[in-house]
């Protein structure tokens, strides 16, 4: 109970401090302002006399009036008198610029800090630091009145575009932007769907067909929601020749049944990369930035054009990529735990084990199959999509020895040579076309990669822009560009089981 008490007296004595902290706001004042609204106060002020006109031409004077907790960036005469005529002239353009310097919030100098972003009545949010409004210095702060906050400005702030508004707004200069805004597909958006039932089996909502039909942008979807004025994003656009020059370096890596097809993976390969989470702004800018798919981009100050700043983040246009083939084509894992299927006899253990390399000190996890006598030809399957048109290495990491069982009942493995075939398919019509197979030896204890040798792709017959499934829901995972994968126990076995293990298989690019 005193424990309680305490509990209670502290709570008490913070919600006491609070209420406290807002009564000296209010004391702090004039009473007569404390009974003016903010359209009352602003009309009054001298320096104010064109904003307050503004303001009631835009009709907005009836939301500054009202009861509402409101926060309002107002500039001075000054410099509001600089505006161009293109904004003064244009309701629509007034309006929102307006809009840009009122938030639906209370917010005083106090809560600004780095990461203070204002939202405002436009659907925007500006940077709220200290004395500083974006731009702008605060000139008088914190006038506190009956229904808000009233800071003077110097500088009207005018709305800045989205990274998406840039990029929709610029398509007709920049190629990069043009075929961004081309990636649109068929979707059902479930906020607009019309809910038809929930699914037992998952507890996930089941929409009616064809309502929240909508155009998606797919850059929006499997890169980055640009749009969102939320968060914050680093774009990088690249001038014409720099995105042609980037294409025709990737696009070899794509060749295919349709010059189309290539074309257009070549194009998302080159953009896929250009939108990173986070505002890294001039003076704070890296030497490398790293994409959402763990590629790496050397901004380099020489290749930067121009600089553009955005509502949600910023963009450079730079006239070079600074990003290695290396990193666009890269090293692909299978990994040994993650299979798409077996062919195993019904005696079959199979194993996911957590192991330790004993020679680097590394963790990693396999799968282990205990067929012993009766695994001839058995094999287990996996697949890609992440193989392009190129040589590469293939490489097998399969650790054989013996482990002591998780349920301490013995051991499991084995001190044999195992022999490993790996096959490597693609599908042709309803058949799996051979297209590679090696085999090793795959010997006890042995703490490093099997070379299997060298496998061409000769093919992508893809989108890589398309989405992860198909507006009905048929999921795209397996595709003409999927490689098929068998990593089999051989026919024959004298005097050892036929058991397979498998970390994982890499496939090294040949540049």
């Amino acid at each position: 109970m005193k424990r309680f008490s305490f509990l209670v007296a502290g709570l008490i004595f913070l919600v006491t401090m609070e209420a406290c902290k807002k009564w000296e706001d209010h004391i702090a004042l004039p009473e007569q302002q404390l009974s003016e609204t903010l359209m009352e106060h602003i009309k009054k002020d001298p320096q104010l006399s064109s904003f307050a006109r503004y303001v009631e031409q835009t009709g907005l004077d009836s939301l500054l009036g009202s009861s509402k907790n409101i926060t309002v960036f107002a500039p001075a005469n000054d410099a509001l008198a600089s505006l161009p005529g293109s904004i003064t002239s244009d309701p629509a353009q007034l309006k929102a610029l307006l809009k840009n310097h009122i938030s639906t919030n209370a917010y005083f100098t106090r809560n600004a800090v780095d990461s203070l972003r204002v939202p405002l009545l436009n659907g925007k949010k500006v940077f709220f630091i200290a004395k500083k409004f974006d731009d702008a210095n605060i000139t008088e702060s914190d006038i506190y009145v009956r229904n808000g906050v009233l800071h003077k400005i110097d500088k009207a702030i005018v709305p800045l575009q989205s990274v998406w508004e840039y990029i929709l707004y610029t398509k007709s200069s920049f190629l990069q932007n043009n075929y961004i805004s081309t990636l649109n597909y068929i979707g059902q958006d479930p906020n607009l769907a019309e809910l038809d039932s929930i699914n037992p089996a998952t507890g996930e909502p089941v929409y009616k067909p064809g309502t929240g039909i909508v155009n998606i942008n797919t850059f929006k979807t499997k890169v980055l929601d640009v749009a969102n004025e939320d968060s914050l994003f680093t774009y990088i656009l690249l001038t014409d020749d720099a995105f042609n020059a980037e294409k025709a370096r990737l696009q070899p890596y794509f060749n295919g049944a349709n010059a189309d097809t290539a074309n257009s993976n070549a194009s998302w390969v080159t953009v896929k990369d250009f939108a990173i989470r986070g505002l890294y702004t001039e003076a704070h800018l890296p030497a490398v930035l790293e994409s959402k798919f763990g590629v790496k981009i050397a901004m380099n100050r020489s290749s930067i054009v121009s600089v553009k700043k955005l509502s949600n983040g910023i963009a450079y246009i730079m006239n070079a990529s600074g990003i290695s083939v290396q990193e666009k084509i890269p090293v692909v894992y299978i990994e040994g735990e993650t299979p798409y299927s077996f062919s195993v006899p019904s005696s079959a253990t199979i194993f996911y084990r957590e192991r330790m390399n004993p020679l680097t000190g590394t963790a990693f996890k396999d799968i282990y199959l205990n067929m012993g006598s009766s695994g001839a030809n058995r094999y287990v399957s996996y697949y890609t999509n992440q193989l392009y048109t190129t040589k590469y290495k293939v490489y097998l990491m399969s650790l054989n020895d013996k482990v002591v069982s998780p349920q301490a009942d013995g051991t499991y493995g084995t001190d044999s040579t195992l022999n490993h075939t790996v096959r490597i398919f693609n599908r042709q019509a309803d058949t799996l076309a051979l297209r590679f197979e090696n085999s090793v030896n795959v010997t006890a204890n042995t703490y490093t990669e099997f070379y299997l040798g060298e496998f061409t792709n000769d093919e992508y017959n893809w989108l890589l822009s398309y989405p992860a499934s198909s507006p009905s829901g048929v999921a795209y995972t397996l595709n003409p560009a999927t490689r098929y994968i068998r990593v089999a126990a051989p026919a024959t076995a004298t005097g050892r089981p036929f058991n397979l293990t498998m970390n994982y298989l890499k496939f090294e690019p040949v540049f």
